[in-house]
């Protein structure tokens, strides 16, 4: 009789043990499989992060050394940048740069305008110290997609569309202002620049949520985050043409975080950069804050794989060996009838193979249930809520389940075995006896 045959007619006459080693080994593969899913899941994670956030290199006056001080009214002194600007020509030349996929530029609070058809939400002061009342603040933008509220998550457009580098006279508003004096998107306002001494009008190209319950006790108007909003860079040139020489700051978006470098370099050598006074900084911090807690997910899911693998090694063994030192009369026979110790270990090897492939045939059912808890609750503990990833179980992850499995298994019944095997047929039968 074939040790095949053999396997198959002790599977069949040892019920009991072997639906206690299918369970085991269901468990065991449960438990590897969500573990290469989630891994998997993770890697695909860190990639999209990638390819969504990319790196970012920021160009910006470096004021070290290149300011001047005047003594002002109060006694004190008061710096001025006296160096250069970012100028168009510097911008067109990054963004011909081999891997720089985008720039923008976010002047906070570089606008102050008061509403002349609108009012602000009220400040505890009420100031009013232009003929349309209090002024508030806004951001001018080549993208306002790109600026850092929305790039975060904190703001969101409700309605209409962003702020792009081909529109003029154009602002973004809260949903909240809106309400407040019932505009809507394709309105048009009227803003008094106490700066320039001039009314401009704007056309409000979308809408953004975000701010609700923020104005605390505001002081003044600007001080209520509703009231602030973004304009349209052109309009500034516009306004302050003779007063501005160029950006107070670019962000250069580069696709891939890892190649950030090397793009920084190729920026560094530009000859528009050569003698002037600007200084480049790499800024990942965006990346990190996403992707550091996914490559610790993708760590910490390794380090359970192993640790999986090797008490399922000691499970399996201590089973085995239990099992096998009740089966020392079967195998003294069968080593006295010339059967030889591989040929037992093989027996005992398929005899596990066999309860293993349908239990781990099984275990993508089990897989299927856990595994979108087991995942939720790894990234609540590694990644405090910074990013989701959507885990499936694949029927190409049972090709690993399957190559570890048969590892781990090749292991213990060798493991087992080794105690009994090694003696000799004389030894065993004297110990039956």
């Amino acid at each position: 009789m074939g040790f095949i045959k053999r396997a198959c007619l002790y599977c069949y006459r040892q019920r009991l043990r072997t639906l206690i080693l299918f369970l085991v080994l269901t468990i065991i593969a449960t438990f590897i499989l969500m573990g290469i899913a989630i891994q998997d899941a993770s890697v695909g994670a860190t990639a999209d992060v990638q390819t969504a956030i990319g790196g970012k290199i920021i160009l910006e006056p470096d004021a070290e050394g290149n300011s001047s001080g005047q003594l002002n009214q109060w006694g004190g002194i008061t710096y001025t940048y006296d160096g250069d600007l970012i100028t168009e020509e510097v911008v067109k030349a990054i963004s011909k740069v081999d891997g720089v996929v985008d720039y923008n530029v976010e002047d906070t609070g570089s606008y102050y305008g008061s509403g002349v058809d609108f009012k602000y939400l009220p400040a505890a002061l009420g100031l009013s110290y232009t003929p349309y009342g209090e002024s508030s603040s806004y951001t001018a933008t080549l993208s306002s997609e790109k600026c850092s509220k929305f790039q975060s998550g904190k703001y969101k457009l409700l309605e209409g569309r962003h702020i792009t580098p081909d529109d003029k006279h154009t602002c973004l508003i809260s949903k909240e202002l809106a309400d407040y004096n019932k505009l809507s998107v394709g309105d048009k306002v009227n803003m008094y620049s106490l700066d320039s001494d001039s009314i401009a009008e704007f056309e409000i190209v979308g809408i953004f949520d975000g701010t609700e319950g923020t104005s605390g006790n505001a002081l003044t108007v600007d001080e209520i985050p509703a009231n602030c909003g973004y304009i349209d860079y052109a309009t500034m040139f516009e306004l302050f043409g003779d007063e501005l020489d160029g950006y107070q700051q670019l962000v250069i978006y580069v696709e891939d975080p890892v190649s950030v470098q090397n793009v920084y370099d190729k920026i560094s050598a530009l000859p528009e950069l050569k003698g002037k006074t600007l200084k480049l900084t790499i800024d990942t911090d965006e990346y990190d804050i996403v992707a550091t807690p996914l490559e610790s997910l993708h760590k910490l899911v390794n380090t359970t794989i192993v640790i999986i693998s090797v008490v399922s090694i000691v499970i399996l063994t201590l089973l085995l060996t239990i099992w096998i030192r009740g089966r020392k009369n079967e195998i003294g026979i069968l080593l006295s009838v010339g059967n030889t110790g591989v040929c037992i270990v093989t027996q005992f090897f398929t005899e596990m193979l066999m309860v293993a492939l349908i239990a781990f045939a099984s275990s993508i059912f089990f897989a299927n249930l856990l595994v979108g808890r087991v995942s939720a609750f790894l990234v609540s503990k590694v990644t405090t809520g910074t990013t989701n990833m959507d885990v499936h179980i694949s029927m190409r992850y049972l090709v690993p389940v399957y190559m570890i499995g048969v590892l781990l298994i090749t292991v213990s019944v060798i493991a087992a075995s080794w105690t009994v095997i090694r003696l000799k047929p004389k030894d065993i039968l004297t110990k039956m006896s």
